[in-house]
């Protein structure tokens, strides 16, 4: 989908369109024109005729009938085509035409709503000045008639459906994954279904004939070794085959979540993504689907037609200036969380009708130099890290190797025509068996970074399992192979979501607003008081926004406050633990304020933070809204003769956490 245009073209020129040769004909009368089998002998059909090789209309009377023209040349509709692309089905009607002199027109694709309207124009936006309507509202809708009928003549016009998407369709009872080339189903390639992709690299997405015999187990050897290919770190090789196994179980149940690949540059991320890209189809790491220099609405669309496969968005790297930062990580936000929620973002047309909206169907992987802002987005993403030295250059070169010669595609195609006879059963049986995996990562406690974690690691350990369970059938591994490779696969896993809390932490927005205010107060940009004195506090004041300004005539060291005033500091010596009273709406304008100048904004709400800071039990005070009984976050305080509502946290906490 593109941000240029909001609709599809009305028409357009078929590219590489085989132009009809002309045939010699004997005289008739109606010059090149002709007449199918069910005209008249004088070349009607209804009430209208071919004369001359242009379309007239005709009125019968007594003594035989009058004629008007209402063009200078003859068209045929050559098919009717529907293209399905999963939201909105398109239908269109390829014409070709020939002008009364023999000038040959073009094969143009015409879409049905424009040539049925009454308002159509369709000839002139298709052929131009080469061919010609005679002036009258009339004359339209007669020429439209005269065309639908003169292509029937024949017979019914030919009817067929492009799909503009991969993935599995079920077709005659059947479930077919499709893919660039056509289809596969129970039986292997099957003839006579098209599939158009679009141009660009989306093209790419085709898969050879299954592989079967040696050569499977061949292929499945290779396939294997991505566990392998980063050695000091096995979870992204686990991770990578188990999210290549879940992507075609895609039908059986939602992908709603998706891999986020990040390292520095030069740790090779791209070309690791690549291999898993390459089992669906002729895929480098020259040659991605997406990228981010792409617009979010060309990648949400194309996001949707790799249904049930990988997808590749390369090149996360908000760094080069705060506004293009901005624009990726508006980007992220959209892509991820659309995702995450399987669904898109709603439009509406012209007249307020509602459109459907494109949203990610596929394994989608994104390869990063950063993360993603907000603890939500990456709860909904298994983060990878990658170093420089991470990966076996002699491993990826195999791998490769293996990729350009078709090998995984080759595996990918046969593993589809295994799954395919099975969907209905995946459906009932595979969201039972993220269910029993998810419940064993919660009862373990390995995946409790975020709620989803458990959700995500149970899709891609029933997906490798699956995997799995097609090579045993077919003979590439032995039973016992296929439980160590599963004991590996499910032990590695749980490293990679062991990880996944130290990055919910970093993007956590209670320890973010903490952090940001303890890097405010040694910047300068704000201070604690004492609460009785208005001074410095009495134990660290440095760490509390005030600077050592030499002595006074006692010898007692002076301190001068730093930036504005956003809270109290309560001595604990009598009364301990001590305190610290935050000014809320002091406190946090300072802390979006020095996180703005940081180039990344604080954009929770003030309101929505403390809620949060509530719920993890962090304020030592809270009293009920004697109204509504809700909890209130702030209690009121006397400082320095007045009283004050305040957020009420322990000293230590915000000192140093």
């Amino acid at each position: 989908m593109s941000d240029k245009s909001k609709t599809p073209p009305i028409l357009e020129v078929v590219d590489g369109a085989k132009k009809p040769k002309p045939t010699a004909k004997k005289p008739t009368g109606n010059g090149g024109g002709g007449h199918g089998s069910g005209s008249g002998k004088d070349g009607r059909f209804g009430a209208y005729r071919v004369n001359n090789g242009a379309f007239y209309q005709t009125k019968t009377k007594d003594d035989g009938f009058d004629e008007w023209p209402l063009c200078d040349f003859t068209c045929k509709i050559v098919e009717e085509v529907t293209a399905e692309d999963g939201l909105n089905d398109a239908s269109f009607i390829r014409i070709e035409g020939r002008r009364r002199d023999g000038l040959p027109l073009p094969l143009v694709d015409v879409p049905a709503k424009s040539f049925f309207s009454n308002q159509g124009n369709w000839i002139n936006e298709a052929w131009g000045s080469r061919a010609f309507v005679y002036p009258g509202q009339s004359k339209k809708d007669n020429l439209r008639a005269c065309v639908h009928l003169y292509s029937t003549l024949n017979g019914d016009i030919p009817r067929r459906v492009v799909y503009k998407f991969i993935g599995w369709k079920c077709l005659d009872g059947a479930w077919h994954y499709l893919h660039g080339g056509g289809a596969i189903g129970s039986a292997g390639p099957v003839d006579g279904i098209q599939v158009d992709l679009g141009p660009g690299h989306m093209s790419r997405y085709q898969l050879p004939a299954p592989l079967a015999g040696d050569a499977l187990k061949h292929a499945a050897a290779d396939a294997l070794q991505l566990l392998d290919v980063a050695p000091s770190r096995p979870q992204v090789g686990a991770a990578l085959l188990a999210a290549v196994a879940r992507a075609p179980l895609g039908e059986t149940h939602c992908t709603d979540f998706a891999l986020w690949l990040h390292g520095l540059t030069g740790s090779r991320k791209s070309a690791v993504a690549a291999i898993a890209l390459a089992f669906f189809g002729d895929f480098t790491a020259r040659n991605f689907p997406a990228n981010w220099a792409d617009s979010v609405n060309d990648v949400e669309a194309k996001a949707h037609q790799a249904k049930d496969g990988v997808f590749v968005v390369d090149d996360f790297k908000p760094s080069v200036n705060r506004v293009e930062a901005e624009k990726q990580h508006a980007m992220a936000e959209r892509l991820v969380r659309g995702t995450g929620n399987q669904s898109g973002r709603g439009r509406r047309t012209a007249n307020m009708q509602a459109q459907a909206a494109p949203f990610n169907r596929s394994m989608m992987i994104v390869t990063a130099e950063d993360l993603p802002r907000g603890a939500s987005l990456l709860g909904r993403l298994l983060v990878l890290e990658i170093g420089r030295d991470d990966v076996n250059n002699a491993t990826l070169t195999r791998l490769q190797e293996a990729a350009r010669a078709g090998r995984f595609a080759g595996l990918m195609a046969a593993y589809l025509q295994w799954l395919a006879p099975r969907i209905d059963q995946f459906k009932a049986e595979l969201p039972a068996a993220v269910e029993q995996f998810r419940n064993a990562a919660q009862r373990d406690g390995f995946a409790s970074s975020h709620p989803r974690a458990g959700d995500i690691y149970g899709n891609l350990l029933a997906g490798a399992e699956t995997f799995l369970e097609f090579l045993q059938d077919a003979g590439a591994v032995s039973s016992e192979q296929s439980d160590l490779l599963l004991i590996d696969l499910e032990t590695n896993l749980q490293a990679a979501f062991k990880e996944q809390g130290a990055y919910q932490s970093e993007q956590d927005e209670v320890e973010r607003f903490l952090n940001l205010l303890r890097a405010a107060f040694i910047a300068g940009d704000c201070h604690i008081a004492n609460r009785l004195d208005q001074g410095p506090p009495k134990s660290r004041p440095h760490a509390w926004g005030w600077r050592e300004n030499g002595t006074d005539i006692s010898g007692e060291r002076l301190y001068n406050p730093q930036g504005d005033c956003c809270g109290w500091h309560v001595d604990g010596s009598t009364n301990p633990p001590a305190e610290v009273w935050l000014e809320p709406n002091t406190a946090f304008k300072i802390v979006q304020e020095f996180s703005r100048r940081q180039g990344d904004a604080f954009l929770l709400s003030a309101a929505s933070l403390w809620r949060r800071m509530v719920e993890r039990g962090l304020f030592l005070k809270v009293e009920p809204d004697s109204k509504t009984g809700r909890v209130k976050t702030t209690v009121k305080r006397t400082v320095a003769g007045r009283s004050v509502r305040v957020l009420v946290l322990s000293a230590e906490l915000v000192e140093s956490g």
